[in-house]
Protein backbone atom coordinates (compact mmCIF):
# COMPACT_ATOMS: atom_id res chain seq x y z
CA UNK A 1 0.00 0.00 0.00
CA UNK A 2 0.99 3.59 -0.48
CA UNK A 3 2.53 5.23 2.59
CA UNK A 4 1.09 8.73 2.90
CA UNK A 5 2.98 9.69 6.09
CA UNK A 6 5.42 12.04 4.31
CA UNK A 7 2.52 13.73 2.54
CA UNK A 8 0.68 14.18 5.83
CA UNK A 9 3.80 15.74 7.38
CA UNK A 10 4.10 18.17 4.45
CA UNK A 11 0.51 19.34 4.57
CA UNK A 12 0.61 19.69 8.37
CA UNK A 13 2.67 22.84 7.82
CA UNK A 14 0.55 24.23 5.00
CA UNK A 15 -2.85 25.80 4.41
CA UNK A 16 -4.07 22.25 3.73
CA UNK A 17 -3.50 21.18 7.35
CA UNK A 18 -7.24 21.03 8.06
CA UNK A 19 -7.41 18.04 5.70
CA UNK A 20 -5.64 16.00 8.38
CA UNK A 21 -8.89 15.99 10.38
CA UNK A 22 -10.53 13.65 7.85
CA UNK A 23 -8.12 12.61 5.09
CA UNK A 24 -6.10 9.88 6.89
CA UNK A 25 -9.27 7.98 7.84
CA UNK A 26 -10.67 8.37 4.32
CA UNK A 27 -7.46 7.11 2.73
CA UNK A 28 -7.30 4.16 5.15
CA UNK A 29 -10.90 3.21 4.32
CA UNK A 30 -10.15 3.50 0.61
CA UNK A 31 -7.05 1.32 0.92
CA UNK A 32 -9.03 -1.25 2.88
CA UNK A 33 -12.36 -1.34 1.04
CA UNK A 34 -12.52 0.38 -2.31
CA UNK A 35 -9.62 -0.76 -4.44
CA UNK A 36 -10.16 -0.69 -8.19
CA UNK A 37 -9.68 -4.02 -9.96
CA UNK A 38 -6.47 -2.78 -11.61
CA UNK A 39 -5.10 -1.20 -8.44
CA UNK A 40 -2.32 -3.77 -7.88
CA UNK A 41 -1.12 -3.36 -11.48
CA UNK A 42 -1.09 0.43 -11.07
CA UNK A 43 0.68 0.16 -7.73
CA UNK A 44 3.47 -1.92 -9.30
CA UNK A 45 3.94 0.66 -12.07
CA UNK A 46 4.22 3.45 -9.50
CA UNK A 47 6.71 1.44 -7.42
CA UNK A 48 9.06 1.27 -10.42
CA UNK A 49 8.93 5.00 -11.11
CA UNK A 50 12.10 6.77 -10.01
CA UNK A 51 11.77 9.17 -7.09
CA UNK A 52 12.34 12.80 -7.97
CA UNK A 53 12.01 16.03 -6.08
CA UNK A 54 10.70 18.58 -8.54
CA UNK A 55 12.81 21.63 -9.18
CA UNK A 56 9.66 23.36 -10.45
CA UNK A 57 6.09 22.34 -9.66
CA UNK A 58 3.03 23.96 -11.24
CA UNK A 59 -0.38 22.95 -9.95
CA UNK A 60 -2.19 26.13 -10.96
CA UNK A 61 -2.36 25.81 -14.74
CA UNK A 62 -1.65 22.09 -15.10
CA UNK A 63 0.05 19.33 -13.18
CA UNK A 64 3.65 19.91 -14.17
CA UNK A 65 6.79 18.69 -12.43
CA UNK A 66 10.23 19.47 -13.83
CA UNK A 67 13.78 18.60 -12.85
CA UNK A 68 16.59 21.13 -12.77
CA UNK A 69 18.41 19.30 -15.55
CA UNK A 70 16.57 17.45 -18.35
CA UNK A 71 16.36 13.69 -18.03
CA UNK A 72 18.33 11.50 -20.38
CA UNK A 73 16.46 9.86 -23.25
CA UNK A 74 16.60 6.41 -21.63
CA UNK A 75 15.29 7.60 -18.28
CA UNK A 76 12.54 9.68 -19.90
CA UNK A 77 11.47 6.71 -22.06
CA UNK A 78 11.38 4.43 -19.00
CA UNK A 79 9.15 6.92 -17.15
CA UNK A 80 6.92 7.32 -20.20
CA UNK A 81 6.43 3.54 -20.50
CA UNK A 82 5.63 3.18 -16.80
CA UNK A 83 3.13 6.04 -16.97
CA UNK A 84 1.42 4.35 -19.93
CA UNK A 85 0.65 1.46 -17.57
CA UNK A 86 -1.55 3.88 -15.63
CA UNK A 87 -3.78 4.65 -18.63
CA UNK A 88 -6.33 5.85 -19.30
CA UNK A 89 -5.46 9.35 -18.13
CA UNK A 90 -8.85 11.06 -18.04
CA UNK A 91 -8.19 14.71 -17.19
CA UNK A 92 -5.21 16.85 -17.97
CA UNK A 93 -2.92 18.50 -18.72
CA UNK A 94 -0.07 16.55 -17.11
CA UNK A 95 3.63 16.95 -17.79
CA UNK A 96 6.02 14.98 -15.60
CA UNK A 97 9.75 15.49 -16.07
CA UNK A 98 9.49 16.04 -19.80
CA UNK A 99 6.82 13.41 -20.42
CA UNK A 100 3.64 15.04 -21.69
CA UNK A 101 0.75 12.71 -20.94
CA UNK A 102 -1.98 12.45 -23.54
CA UNK A 103 -5.29 12.74 -21.70
CA UNK A 104 -8.86 12.25 -22.83
CA UNK A 105 -9.86 15.75 -21.74
CA UNK A 106 -7.98 19.01 -21.29
CA UNK A 107 -9.66 20.78 -18.38
CA UNK A 108 -7.57 23.89 -18.98
CA UNK A 109 -9.11 24.26 -22.44
CA UNK A 110 -12.60 24.02 -20.95
CA UNK A 111 -11.77 26.73 -18.43
CA UNK A 112 -10.25 28.98 -21.13
CA UNK A 113 -13.52 28.75 -23.12
CA UNK A 114 -15.70 29.59 -20.10
CA UNK A 115 -13.59 32.27 -18.40
CA UNK A 116 -14.27 35.19 -20.80
CA UNK A 117 -18.03 34.82 -20.17
CA UNK A 118 -17.86 35.02 -16.36
CA UNK A 119 -18.00 37.97 -14.02
CA UNK A 120 -15.40 38.35 -11.25
CA UNK A 121 -15.24 35.14 -9.20
CA UNK A 122 -13.45 36.59 -6.19
CA UNK A 123 -15.06 35.24 -3.02
CA UNK A 124 -17.44 32.97 -4.92
CA UNK A 125 -17.77 29.19 -4.85
CA UNK A 126 -17.68 27.20 -8.08
CA UNK A 127 -19.11 23.73 -8.63
CA UNK A 128 -17.97 21.91 -11.75
CA UNK A 129 -20.71 19.30 -12.04
CA UNK A 130 -18.96 17.52 -14.90
CA UNK A 131 -15.75 17.11 -12.93
CA UNK A 132 -14.66 13.49 -12.67
CA UNK A 133 -11.14 13.91 -11.34
CA UNK A 134 -10.44 14.78 -7.73
CA UNK A 135 -7.66 17.30 -8.16
CA UNK A 136 -10.03 19.60 -10.06
CA UNK A 137 -12.35 19.77 -7.04
CA UNK A 138 -10.11 21.64 -4.62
Amino acid sequence: MIDFSNFYQLIAKSPLSHWLETLPAQVAAWQRDALHGKYREWERAVEFLPEFSPYRLDLLHSVTAESETPLGDGQRLRIENLLKNLMPWRKGPWSLYGVNIDTEWRSDWKWERVLPHLSDLTGRTILDVGCGSGYHMW
